[in-house]
């Protein structure tokens, strides 16, 4: 390269260099000018510009009875919260060690509500719900005392009739972050701090309860405190719902429940040689023309209302102890028991439409038949003799539902038709039942696939994988390893009043906007059980002997319910080395079935025993008759 280009190159790269350094040096001044010169300006622009969205929770719907009768309302309760993230952790104790006495609330109990992991940390955490209006004052006026404590009002429940029906309505709780983008929650525009039903009606019907959440946008300084509000969208009301619950029977139905339960705990078993356990029931009331359901009980029960503002965790810890009965159960759904004989109507219409038995005949009751090699024995250790039909229903007989339960076996052996578990799934066993309300257990109908699935993953517990006798003859009686929950044989019951249709048990009737009706709520088509309207009349008659000169007589036939008429079938389940669970699923009037009512003791004793009056005394409520006093009857099946 020649002097001259090499002089023209350095005079380049030195004009470039002197480009760069200047660039350089303006980039530095702008800098100096907008963080140091000028930063009083942009600190206040900052602290103008910072917006909060707000959300408000609209007023939730009402539940009320199908008489108009208000089982949830609505209230407002004055909150204290603290936007935890905003503080660190000793300005945080600092505020937390001020509330507590203003609160009444122990230190303790504030941090674990801070501390609670299902809210999200960015959104201001409610730590004391129904604040008294005097201390939220106090806390205005002296809010610099109180750093990011703020108090608001929000909607709560109020139970007017208490802890009635609390397994039915459920209870309210806020959103979980893991809810909000769920295929349930998704598209209904919650955020964290949302409140949602956690159970029950109100989590069955939680998208018109819950009404359209408004929204405010606040202006906040840096500090996030309110400058102002730039606007709001008002909240939406909830729909009201109608439900098929009559308060009255409800009412009625606990408390028989409840009655019938202290009672059995007075009974003595000789065979455990102490009284009677009796630590839980279910109970349900139906329409069998409808499927609407009137009552539905499960003790023990629990307050809906200890979750108002959100329970507290020693609260929650003592409903999910074992030793307080699990009040949060509903034992009417969400638990299934062998039915014991009250499954023996299933036995009965399987034997009378394929054959096996008919209505006409006679058949043996020994007090115990030998097959194969095993005994089986029948519930009272004498022999009956020969019983007619209705007097095999009547005496609870299990010998000859054994014989009936032996010859479905041999039918298996020799086509693989599984013809009792057929009849059950016609009746509605061993599927959810299809009521709205959440948990619900579908049961158990065994059978071979079933067998064989259970023997390879529990080989110990299940050592056959081959469908055995004894298998189908327990089953006949509602013993082995048939399920059912009290709605299920509700349900079925109400198949055999109505002339057999099976229909969706429900609890909700209508959506009211104020006191107009926006839409009915609907339900699943009707089922038939296929069963012969001849065969089904008479497993009614049967049921009506049941009850006059049956296992149930020593409730009924004294009674004023015997002008009424009353059709039934008493149960008692054997489990393992516990008491025995006590059952009675029963209609009336007999002649024209307007209630059914299933009764359901774990540990209770026997069906006609403690079930029966159970079921007696909520009858005589429905029908308007003096209540009697439960009393314990002979310790029949």
């Amino acid at each position: 390269m020649n002097q001259a280009a090499l002089g023209t190159t350095r005079l380049r790269l030195a004009f470039l260099g002197a480009i760069f350094a200047s660039l350089i040096v303006t980039l530095a001044l702008r800098l100096y000018f907008l963080q140091v010169l000028n930063t009083a300006e942009f600190t206040e622009g900052a602290q103008r510009n910072q917006i909060r969205l707000v959300p408000e929770q609209p007023a939730r719907g009402q539940i009320l009875d199908r008489n108009g009768e208000v089982l949830v309302s609505n209230g407002m309760s004055l909150v204290v919260s603290i936007r935890r993230q905003e503080l660190s952790s000793d300005e945080l104790a600092d505020v937390i060690n001020r509330l507590s006495p203003i609160l009444e609330v122990p230190v303790e109990e504030l941090n674990k509500r801070l501390a609670d992991k299902s809210l999200s940390a960015f959104t201001p955490i409610p730590i004391a719900e129904n604040v008294p209006e005097d201390t939220v004052v106090y806390l205005r006026e002296h809010q610099d005392e109180f750093p990011k404590v703020e108090t608001t009002t929000r909607p709560t429940r109020i139970y007017p009739q208490g802890k009635l029906a609390s397994h039915v309505l459920g209870y309210l709780g806020e959103i979980q972050d893991d809810q909000i983008n769920s295929d349930r929650y998704k598209d209904l525009g919650y955020r964290p701090g949302s409140i949602i039903g956690r159970g029950g009606i109100e989590y069955a019907y939680e998208k018109e309860l819950h009404g359209v959440e408004g929204l405010r946008k606040l202006e906040v300084d840096s500090t996030g405190d309110v400058r102002r509000t730039l606007g709001r969208r008002e909240p939406v009301r909830g729909l009201d719902l109608v439900t098929t619950i009559d308060s009255r029977i409800q009412k009625l139905t606990e408390e028989s429940l409840a009655q019938g339960i202290e009672k059995a705990r007075t009974i003595y078993h000789e065979e455990t040689a102490s009284k009677y356990k009796a630590p839980a029931g279910g109970a349900v009331v139906m329409d069998p023309r409808s499927g609407e359901i009137i009552a539905m009980a499960s003790f023990p029960d629990y307050d809906p209302g200890a979750f108002v503002g959100g329970i507290s965790v020693a609260e929650y810890e003592e409903l999910t102890r074992e030793d307080t009965g699990l009040p949060l159960i509903n034992r009417a759904i969400q638990v299934a028991y062998p039915p014991g004989s009250t499954f023996k109507t299933v036995t009965a219409a399987a034997a009378l439409e394929t054959g096996v038995a008919q209505a006409d005949q006679r058949y043996a009751c020994p007090g115990s038949v030998r097959i194969a090699d095993r005994t089986f024995r029948n519930w009272k250790s004498t022999d009956s003799g020969m019983l007619t039909f209705n007097q095999s229903m009547a005496d609870s007989c299990d010998t000859v539902f054994y014989d009936w339960g032996l010859q479905f076996y041999r039918t298996f052996t020799r086509t693989k038709a599984e013809v009792l578990q057929d009849y059950a799934r016609r009746f509605g066993f061993g599927e959810k039942t299809g009521v709205e309300i959440p948990s619900e257990k579908p049961g158990r109908v065994p059978d071979d696939g079933w067998l064989k699935r259970v023997n390879k993953e529990f080989p110990d517990a299940f050592p056959y994988a081959t469908w055995l006798p004894g298998y189908t003859i327990n089953m006949s009686i509602g013993q082995g390893d048939v399920l059912a929950t009290p709605l299920q044989l509700a349900n079925s019951y109400a198949a055999i009043a109505n002339g057999g249709t099976l229909y969706q048990p429900h609890f909700g009737m209508s959506l009211m906007d104020g006191s107009e009706e926006v839409s009915t709520v609907q339900t699943n088509e009707p089922k038939s059980v296929q069963i012969s309207p001849a065969n089904l009349q008479s497993i009614r008659s049967s049921l009506e002997a049941v009850t006059t000169v049956g296992t149930a007589a020593g409730t009924f036939v004294n009674s004023p319910l015997n002008a009424i008429g009353v059709a039934g079938k008493t149960g008692t389940a054997e489990i393992g080395t516990k008491q025995p669970y006590a059952w009675f699923a029963a209609y009336a009037p007999a002649r024209d079935p307007q209630y059914v009512v299933a009764i359901m003791l774990e540990e209770g004793g026997h069906g006609g025993e403690t079930a029966a009056p159970i079921a007696g005394r909520i009858f005589e409520g429905i029908f308007d008759l003096p209540l009697s006093e439960i009393k314990p009857q002979a310790a029949v099946d």
